[in-house]
């Protein structure tokens, strides 16, 4: 097992700002057999196997669970195979990730929170071990090609830069191909693209969106494998960002939905029971979970607030049909091929419904990591561009309830909408049924065991030297055939800094620990009384059982115990301590490199988990820089990008300065001429005050050439504690959006830049 490893996590202080098991006591429990690595070729060709992992999409969502989103596609996957209604996850991304690409439980792998705010404690601190390898490296092993396209957010923080170690990127973890970004979301017109673990430039192409560059490359991964005789099976783990945020469509796709949500969330949740109802998707009977404190009923809006709120459903909506159908073209590529029936195709979500909007939504996502919630008024003025270039948008909360239809809560919430969402699976060759439904309790770590089964590829005992642990999972196979087969789950914990809950035979124990999941600063005893729900009469959660079935729920307690120590689940933290425990390491970073960060030549690409803390602290920097005409332009250093950041460059020859706030906008601090050819030691110095993140504040900018001050001036700036979590930190180039639009984005510095130093003060 590896040690640990914590880098500075600045994810970590910006998201909280605003005793395991070991690996031999888990191997015996087990529910994946260990056999000796399969021959890599068989006389009968295996399936292929497809993973659509869809990110913050809740269960009420797609057309073929009920939703009003129109996923025609998704739809086409179900008619020829199963839903499932019981699917269960992690409430949170990373954990999701982690544990379906592994078959273990998240905490088990060390993912129990998100990557970006890990805890020194074994099963957070986002260090995936080398025992419990991924399903791609087992199906490596057995002849498959493995391909990796998308998200890719279950990373320890200091491996996001380009010196690695790549271990646990795609690559290290069985992928042959790795093609997306690196982090918890990104810009889909924008995004800072990888290509296995090198910054590649996005296509040119000025109607670009990630979706369907992603779904280029999958048809591309996937015919190239008929360069060589006989055809290799393929595993794709195709991981959108949509449907998390920023929500971005094309406008034409936008159009499409424009005043299909003036009815209101409240009536949306109404319609959407009735069509679950219709589809048996959920009892009769069911009842809608209670508004959230803090949604109103859209009745009581005004006309202004539900325009607003109906366009950020408008734009969602777009981006998740847009979504299916570029998903489209790789099934009908397939189908071209006469691959597609021999094809498992599996489309899930990582979590429920995203709340993370706040109450009434956002222009751009970062604002709410920085603590600031826009209210209805800030949000107007991007109506006509929202789900645009100019937006990083995200909607109001009362929409993931509508999304989680008829669940209670939502994304980070161990309530059912939290944790229960869609689960698509189809194999025309190798699954008879087809349209129908499977009620059995499934959950995120049985994916990984279950494909296994049906491709008939044993665990393999080692992997890149390591002896494996057995996945925690099991096989959900035995449900294929037999619609009403009794479950063979007994029970299954779910928990995320504080919130807990297990499901056992149809019962819930949850509590209600931190229910604002745009707040990221809770801290303090994690105390809650638990809560019980019979989830067979009651999905929505209506009704609190706990009073009435005291045994129940002390049995049930004792099992959720149980299985937290046996999975790494404590100690129970906090997300807020995260933040205590980043700024902890920022320290011991800060005395460990003396207050400077040094980079001997251009290095760029370096994640939100790894870059020096220019966004909370005043510093200075220094380049040697050299140009050959003094009328250059390009970037010496960026961080962040277009919807917020701050960077130096030149203009014509000219040194400037940029910072860029989260609505886009910049203030510029030029110096007075362009630099003579030749080369020199720039210099920029930055004095402000340290950690007042979003408050406007004075900013002392100077810049200096060869020991000479070239301009001091001073300017008011709200400087977050974080630009985003999509655009990394660059030295001689910009990935992503530019911070500035006087230069051009992905394109190298048209001189010489030497050592560039960073003191942090």
């Amino acid at each position: 097992m590896d040690t640990p490893r914590f880098g500075a996590s600045l994810f970590a202080i910006a998201l909280a700002g605003m005793g395991g098991m070991t690996a031999p006591a888990r191997a015996q429990q087990t529910a994946a057999p260990v056999a000796t690595a399969t021959p890599p070729v068989m006389a009968a060709p295996r399936p292929n196997v497809l993973v659509w992992m869809l990110d913050d999409v809740g269960f009420a969502q797609l057309s073929s669970y009920g939703g009003l989103v129109e996923t025609p596609n998704i739809d086409r996957v179900a008619q020829s195979g199963l839903r499932y209604t019981n699917y269960h996850t992690a409430p949170i991304c990373s954990a999701s990730r982690a544990a379906l690409l592994t078959g273990r439980n998240p905490h088990s792998v060390h993912v129990g929170g998100h990557s970006g705010a890990p805890l020194p404690f074994p099963g957070y601190d986002g260090i995936v071990p080398a025992e419990d390898g991924t399903i791609a490296a087992n199906l490596k092993q057995a002849g498959y090609r493995t391909f990796a396209l998308g998200k890719w957010d279950h990373l320890p923080n200091g491996d996001m830069t380009p010196a690695g170690p790549f271990t646990r990127w795609p690559t290290g973890q069985g992928f042959d191909k790795f093609y997306g970004f690196i982090g918890a979301d990104t810009d889909n017109w924008t995004p800072a693209l990888i290509s296995g673990t090198q910054a590649v430039p996005r296509p040119d192409d000025p109607a670009y969106h990630l979706n369907h560059d992603l779904a280029n490359r999958a048809i591309d991964m996937i015919g190239a494998r008929n360069a060589r005789e006989p055809l290799a099976p393929f595993f794709l783990y195709f991981a959108t960002g949509t449907a998390h945020a920023p929500h971005h469509a094309p406008q034409a796709w936008i159009d499409r939905y424009q005043g299909k949500f003036d009815m209101g969330w409240d009536k949306v949740r109404e319609a959407v029971l009735k069509r679950e109802i219709a589809q048996g998707l959920i009892p009769k009977g069911t009842k809608l979970a209670p508004r959230p404190e803090g949604m109103p009923a859209w009745d009581s809006l005004s006309a202004e607030d539900m325009r607003l709120y109906a366009r950020q459903m408008e734009v969602f909506a777009a981006s998740l049909s847009y979504a299916d159908a570029e998903f489209g073209r790789v099934l009908d590529a397939l189908e071209q091929s006469g691959e597609l029936d021999n094809t498992i195709v599996v489309v899930t979500s990582d979590n429920g419904a995203s709340a993370e909007g706040a109450h009434n939504g956002t222009y751009n996502e970062t604002l709410f990591m920085a603590g600031h919630y826009p209210t209805a008024d800030e949000n107007r003025p991007f109506l006509d561009r929202w789900g645009g270039p100019e937006t990083q948008p995200h909607y109001a909360f009362g929409w993931a309830v509508a999304g989680n239809t008829p669940f209670r809560y939502f994304k980070q919430t161990t309530y059912e909408g939290g944790i229960r969402v869609p689960l698509i699976l189809s194999w025309p060759k190798g699954i008879a049924a087809r349209g129908e439904l499977r009620r059995q309790f499934v959950n995120v770590d049985d994916v990984a065991p279950t494909l296994l089964d049906l491709t008939g590829v044993t665990l393999a005992p080692v992997i890149n030297d390591v002896p494996q642990t057995p996945m925690e999972g099991m096989s959900f196979r035995y449900s294929l055939a037999a619609a009403d087969a009794a479950d063979r789950k007994g029970a299954q914990y779910f928990e995320m800094y504080g919130n807990k809950g297990l499901w056992s035979d149809g019962w819930s124990i949850v509590t209600a620990h931190r229910m604002d999941p745009w707040r990221m600063d809770q801290t303090g005893p994690i105390t809650e009384a638990w809560e019980l729900y019979d989830l067979t009469r009651d999905p929505g959660q209506t009704v609190n059982l706990a009073g009435q079935y005291p045994d129940r729920v002390t049995a049930m307690a004792a099992a959720f115990d149980a299985q937290a120590r046996q999975y790494n689940v404590y100690p129970l933290s906090n997300f807020g301590d995260s933040r205590a425990f980043a700024m902890k390491e920022m320290q011991g970073e800060m005395m460990r490199r003396k207050g400077k960060w040094t980079y001997p030549v251009p290095v760029s690409h370096i994640g939100y988990g790894a870059t020096p803390p220019l966004s909370v602290r005043p510093y200075a920097m220094t380049a040697h820089v050299g140009i050959a005409t003094g009328t250059e332009t390009g970037p010496i250093f960026a961080l962040g990008g277009s919807m917020g950041g701050m960077g130096l460059y030149l203009e014509k020859g000219v040194p400037t300065f940029a910072l860029r706030d989260l609505a886009g906008n910049q203030i510029t601090v030029k110096a007075p001429a362009p630099l003579a050819a030749g080369e020199t030691d720039l210099t920029l110095t930055i004095e402000r005050p340290a950690l007042r993140p979003m408050t406007p504040e004075p900013v002392i900018v100077t810049i200096a050439a060869g020991g000479q001050t070239l301009v001091r001036q001073q300017v008011e700036a709200a400087i977050p504690i974080v630009y985003g979590i999509s655009e990394p930190f660059d030295i001689g180039i910009d990935w992503g959006s530019a911070v500035s639009p006087a230069y051009p984005a992905e394109r190298a510095f048209p001189g010489t830049i030497g050592k560039v130093e960073f003191t942090i003060r």
